[in-house]
């Protein structure tokens, strides 16, 4: 065993590692069957909230036909067990919500889209 010293935000904190000369057991790899991409809108001029981050969609804060403001909270995403508020870049009227509560998103999926 040896014991290490690590600074975390500030703070020291001893770790006692253990060095492991031997592994058993095993690794399996499994196929993650391919995602069906994220719905596109499909009218050109139209505003898209794209997902900043991947994650889990908690809380949709808009319906289609509300008008929403610029840096209006539009949606909540949990990624990394933090609810991140996600914000419209756009000021307009919610054409469509693309997705829904609970679903999971990718990075630059689209969320809203505004007319």
């Amino acid at each position: 065993m040896k014991i290490y010293k690590v600074k975390v935000n500030g703070k020291v904190y001893e770790v006692e590692l253990e060095a492991v000369d031997e592994v058993k057991g095993s690794v399996e790899a499994k196929t993650v069957s391919e995602e069906a991409p994220a719905k596109e809108a499909a009218s050109e001029g139209a505003n898209q909230i794209l997902a900043p981050i991947a994650g889990k969609v908690l809380d949709i804060k808009v319906k289609p036909g509300e008008m929403v403001r610029k840096g209006q909270t539009v949606a909540i995403i949990e990624a990394m067990k933090l609810e991140n508020e996600i914000q419209s870049a756009y000021s307009g009227k919610v054409k469509e919500v693309v997705v829904s509560e609970g679903a999971d998103v990718r990075n630059k999926d689209v969320l809203i889209v505004l007319e």
